[in-house]
Protein backbone atom coordinates (compact mmCIF):
# COMPACT_ATOMS: atom_id res chain seq x y z
CA UNK A 1 0.00 0.00 0.00
CA UNK A 2 1.77 3.11 -1.08
CA UNK A 3 0.35 6.26 0.62
CA UNK A 4 1.32 8.57 -2.20
CA UNK A 5 -1.22 6.64 -4.58
CA UNK A 6 -3.72 7.67 -1.58
CA UNK A 7 -2.81 11.24 -1.83
CA UNK A 8 -2.79 11.19 -5.98
CA UNK A 9 -6.41 9.59 -5.43
CA UNK A 10 -7.89 12.60 -3.13
CA UNK A 11 -5.71 15.12 -4.51
CA UNK A 12 -3.38 16.57 -1.69
CA UNK A 13 0.24 16.36 -0.74
CA UNK A 14 0.88 15.59 2.86
CA UNK A 15 3.30 17.26 4.69
CA UNK A 16 3.36 15.01 7.68
CA UNK A 17 2.30 11.85 5.89
CA UNK A 18 1.71 9.92 9.58
CA UNK A 19 -1.10 12.01 9.88
CA UNK A 20 -2.70 10.20 6.28
CA UNK A 21 -1.35 6.84 7.64
CA UNK A 22 -3.54 7.55 11.05
CA UNK A 23 -6.30 8.70 8.96
CA UNK A 24 -6.83 5.19 6.99
CA UNK A 25 -5.94 3.12 10.42
CA UNK A 26 -9.31 1.49 11.44
CA UNK A 27 -9.67 0.78 15.13
CA UNK A 28 -10.03 -2.83 14.11
CA UNK A 29 -6.69 -2.28 12.85
CA UNK A 30 -5.40 -0.99 16.57
CA UNK A 31 -7.24 -0.27 18.87
CA UNK A 32 -4.76 2.45 20.51
CA UNK A 33 -3.73 4.34 17.52
CA UNK A 34 -6.52 5.00 15.13
CA UNK A 35 -8.58 7.39 13.10
CA UNK A 36 -11.70 7.94 15.41
CA UNK A 37 -10.84 10.88 16.94
CA UNK A 38 -9.70 12.54 13.35
CA UNK A 39 -12.73 10.93 12.26
CA UNK A 40 -14.82 13.48 15.18
CA UNK A 41 -12.58 16.44 13.76
CA UNK A 42 -13.00 15.62 10.24
CA UNK A 43 -17.03 15.04 10.71
CA UNK A 44 -16.67 19.14 11.96
CA UNK A 45 -14.92 20.57 9.66
CA UNK A 46 -16.84 19.35 7.17
CA UNK A 47 -19.89 20.53 8.27
CA UNK A 48 -18.57 23.87 8.74
CA UNK A 49 -17.34 24.06 5.49
CA UNK A 50 -20.17 22.78 3.74
CA UNK A 51 -22.49 25.24 5.89
CA UNK A 52 -20.09 27.99 4.53
CA UNK A 53 -20.43 27.21 1.04
CA UNK A 54 -24.01 26.89 0.79
CA UNK A 55 -24.70 30.31 3.25
CA UNK A 56 -22.46 31.84 0.11
CA UNK A 57 -23.63 30.03 -2.95
CA UNK A 58 -27.63 30.24 -1.92
CA UNK A 59 -27.74 34.03 -0.46
CA UNK A 60 -31.71 33.88 -0.97
CA UNK A 61 -32.24 30.43 0.80
CA UNK A 62 -34.26 29.83 4.34
CA UNK A 63 -32.66 28.10 6.70
CA UNK A 64 -34.50 25.31 6.07
CA UNK A 65 -33.42 24.50 2.72
CA UNK A 66 -30.02 24.82 3.29
CA UNK A 67 -30.06 22.31 6.35
CA UNK A 68 -31.76 19.84 4.01
CA UNK A 69 -28.72 20.33 1.07
CA UNK A 70 -26.21 20.28 4.27
CA UNK A 71 -27.60 17.55 5.29
CA UNK A 72 -27.83 15.15 1.97
CA UNK A 73 -23.97 16.57 1.66
CA UNK A 74 -22.79 15.59 4.51
CA UNK A 75 -24.81 12.27 4.89
CA UNK A 76 -23.24 9.02 5.07
CA UNK A 77 -24.14 7.79 1.46
CA UNK A 78 -22.99 10.87 -0.19
CA UNK A 79 -19.18 10.50 1.43
CA UNK A 80 -19.30 6.78 0.91
CA UNK A 81 -20.39 6.94 -2.80
CA UNK A 82 -16.74 9.28 -2.55
CA UNK A 83 -14.98 6.73 -1.06
CA UNK A 84 -15.84 4.35 -3.39
CA UNK A 85 -15.36 6.36 -6.63
CA UNK A 86 -11.63 6.36 -5.26
CA UNK A 87 -11.57 2.80 -4.41
CA UNK A 88 -10.34 4.17 -0.71
CA UNK A 89 -11.66 1.03 0.57
CA UNK A 90 -8.32 -1.06 -0.94
CA UNK A 91 -6.35 1.36 1.58
CA UNK A 92 -7.66 1.35 4.52
CA UNK A 93 -6.11 -0.50 7.41
CA UNK A 94 -8.84 -3.25 8.66
CA UNK A 95 -8.44 -6.22 10.66
CA UNK A 96 -8.88 -9.86 8.57
CA UNK A 97 -12.20 -10.22 10.50
CA UNK A 98 -13.61 -7.03 8.62
CA UNK A 99 -14.29 -9.33 6.01
CA UNK A 100 -17.20 -10.50 7.43
CA UNK A 101 -19.16 -7.15 7.79
CA UNK A 102 -22.36 -6.67 7.20
CA UNK A 103 -22.70 -4.35 4.32
CA UNK A 104 -23.83 -1.30 6.15
CA UNK A 105 -20.80 -1.01 8.67
CA UNK A 106 -18.09 -1.65 5.48
CA UNK A 107 -19.87 1.78 4.31
CA UNK A 108 -19.57 3.43 7.61
CA UNK A 109 -16.13 2.74 7.84
CA UNK A 110 -15.66 4.24 4.21
CA UNK A 111 -17.61 7.34 5.64
CA UNK A 112 -15.27 7.53 8.62
CA UNK A 113 -12.25 7.29 7.08
CA UNK A 114 -13.26 10.23 4.64
CA UNK A 115 -13.49 12.27 7.85
CA UNK A 116 -10.65 11.20 8.98
CA UNK A 117 -9.06 12.25 6.20
CA UNK A 118 -10.64 15.69 6.22
CA UNK A 119 -9.54 15.80 9.76
CA UNK A 120 -5.73 15.14 8.74
CA UNK A 121 -5.88 17.50 6.17
CA UNK A 122 -6.52 19.97 8.38
CA UNK A 123 -3.82 19.35 11.06
CA UNK A 124 -1.56 19.07 7.78
CA UNK A 125 -2.43 22.54 6.81
CA UNK A 126 -4.63 25.44 7.45
CA UNK A 127 -8.28 26.69 7.59
CA UNK A 128 -8.17 28.14 3.78
CA UNK A 129 -6.58 24.69 2.78
CA UNK A 130 -8.67 22.17 4.29
CA UNK A 131 -11.61 24.74 2.85
CA UNK A 132 -10.01 24.27 -0.83
CA UNK A 133 -9.69 20.27 0.03
CA UNK A 134 -13.16 19.68 1.10
CA UNK A 135 -14.87 21.57 -2.08
CA UNK A 136 -12.64 19.94 -4.74
CA UNK A 137 -13.59 16.47 -3.04
CA UNK A 138 -17.05 17.39 -3.13
CA UNK A 139 -17.16 18.76 -6.32
CA UNK A 140 -19.49 17.11 -8.13
CA UNK A 141 -22.02 17.03 -5.34
CA UNK A 142 -21.91 20.35 -4.98
CA UNK A 143 -22.12 21.26 -8.79
CA UNK A 144 -25.42 18.84 -8.45
CA UNK A 145 -26.95 20.64 -5.57
CA UNK A 146 -28.34 23.27 -6.91
CA UNK A 147 -30.53 21.86 -9.40
CA UNK A 148 -31.55 19.04 -7.42
CA UNK A 149 -35.43 18.84 -7.18
CA UNK A 150 -35.83 17.54 -3.82
CA UNK A 151 -34.23 20.61 -3.03
CA UNK A 152 -36.25 23.41 -4.65
CA UNK A 153 -39.55 24.46 -3.13
CA UNK A 154 -42.25 25.89 -6.05
CA UNK A 155 -40.97 29.14 -5.08
CA UNK A 156 -37.01 29.26 -5.70
CA UNK A 157 -38.06 27.49 -8.84
CA UNK A 158 -40.35 30.44 -10.00
CA UNK A 159 -38.35 33.03 -8.59
CA UNK A 160 -35.32 31.45 -10.97
CA UNK A 161 -37.17 30.91 -14.08
CA UNK A 162 -38.71 34.61 -14.33
CA UNK A 163 -35.41 35.79 -13.52
CA UNK A 164 -33.77 33.87 -16.19
CA UNK A 165 -36.90 35.71 -18.53
CA UNK A 166 -35.47 39.00 -17.58
CA UNK A 167 -39.00 40.12 -15.88
CA UNK A 168 -40.03 41.39 -12.74
CA UNK A 169 -40.70 39.11 -10.03
CA UNK A 170 -44.67 37.98 -8.89
CA UNK A 171 -45.62 39.64 -6.11
CA UNK A 172 -47.48 37.11 -3.80
CA UNK A 173 -50.67 38.44 -2.27
CA UNK A 174 -51.34 36.75 0.89
CA UNK A 175 -54.04 36.99 3.72
CA UNK A 176 -55.75 34.61 5.97
CA UNK A 177 -58.43 32.91 5.06
CA UNK A 178 -61.23 30.34 6.06
CA UNK A 179 -59.11 27.75 4.90
CA UNK A 180 -56.02 29.05 6.29
CA UNK A 181 -54.41 31.38 3.87
CA UNK A 182 -55.04 32.15 0.36
CA UNK A 183 -52.19 33.75 -1.97
CA UNK A 184 -52.43 34.83 -5.27
CA UNK A 185 -50.07 35.78 -8.11
CA UNK A 186 -50.26 37.54 -11.46
CA UNK A 187 -48.46 36.75 -14.05
CA UNK A 188 -49.13 36.79 -18.09
CA UNK A 189 -52.35 39.14 -17.13
CA UNK A 190 -53.84 36.51 -15.39
CA UNK A 191 -54.57 35.89 -11.93
CA UNK A 192 -53.97 32.44 -9.87
CA UNK A 193 -55.00 31.54 -6.44
CA UNK A 194 -54.42 29.24 -4.06
CA UNK A 195 -55.15 27.89 -0.04
CA UNK A 196 -53.12 26.64 2.67
CA UNK A 197 -52.57 25.64 6.09
CA UNK A 198 -49.80 28.35 6.47
CA UNK A 199 -48.81 31.17 4.59
CA UNK A 200 -45.73 29.35 3.14
CA UNK A 201 -47.75 26.31 2.21
CA UNK A 202 -50.27 28.94 0.24
CA UNK A 203 -47.54 30.73 -1.49
CA UNK A 204 -45.68 27.39 -2.16
CA UNK A 205 -48.89 26.36 -3.95
CA UNK A 206 -49.76 29.37 -6.14
CA UNK A 207 -46.51 29.47 -7.45
CA UNK A 208 -46.76 25.59 -7.97
CA UNK A 209 -50.05 26.58 -10.13
CA UNK A 210 -47.76 29.22 -12.19
CA UNK A 211 -45.34 27.34 -12.36
CA UNK A 212 -47.62 24.38 -14.22
CA UNK A 213 -48.89 27.22 -16.10
CA UNK A 214 -45.65 28.67 -17.59
CA UNK A 215 -44.56 25.18 -18.59
CA UNK A 216 -47.89 24.14 -20.44
CA UNK A 217 -47.87 27.61 -22.38
CA UNK A 218 -44.20 28.38 -23.04
CA UNK A 219 -44.84 31.31 -22.19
Amino acid sequence: MSLEAIEQKIGYEFKDKSLLDLAITHKSSNNFENNERLEFLGDSVLNSVISQYLFSKFPNEKEGLLTRMRSYLVKGETLTAIAKEMSLSEYIKLSKGTANLSQNRKYSILEGAIESIIGAVLLDSNWEEVNIFVLNLMHKELANIATNKEFRDSKTELQELIQSKKINLPKYNTNASNEGFESSLEYNDQIFIAHGVSKRQAESSVAKKVLEFIKQKNV
